[in-house]
């Protein structure tokens, strides 16, 4: 039996260290996006998200909170929880599109305008 060499860690790797186990179907906005990148590219309906499940998690809260008397505590976490979790489905959402795996159509024509054709005169 013969042992196996160890690793040469000096050594550039044989393979690469990020799989990518699906291609973008859509033009790459930002391959890889930075936060303040997707949170400034947003759209509209993802904020309406936030706001709207902030909303029903504050009157969850207050609802679920009403039976021990923690109305105002209960409807704050409940607003917080709600809210943070539709925030970060909104990113992910965003993000996919800026890496090109959904549609992502107003973000080319945001931040892309070199890619855009040029109007005939």
């Amino acid at each position: 039996m013969t042992w196996p060499e160890p690793p040469n860690y000096y050594e550039h790797p044989k393979a690469p260290f990020k799989v990518i186990l699906q291609q973008p179907d859509y033009p790459v906005v930002f391959a890889e996006p930075s936060v303040s990148q997707v949170v400034s590219n947003m759209r509209a309906t993802h904020w309406s998200w936030v706001a709207g499940m902030a909303a029903l998690g504050y009157g969850l809260g207050y609802w679920k909170g009403h039976g021990i008397h923690w109305q105002k505590p209960a409807s704050y976490f409940g607003a917080a929880f709600f809210g943070k979790s539709a925030l970060l489905w909104g990113m992910g959402d965003t993000a996919y599109r800026l890496m090109g795996y959904r549609e992502n159509g107003v973000e080319v024509t945001k931040n892309l305008p070199g890619l855009l054709q040029k109007e005939a005169y």
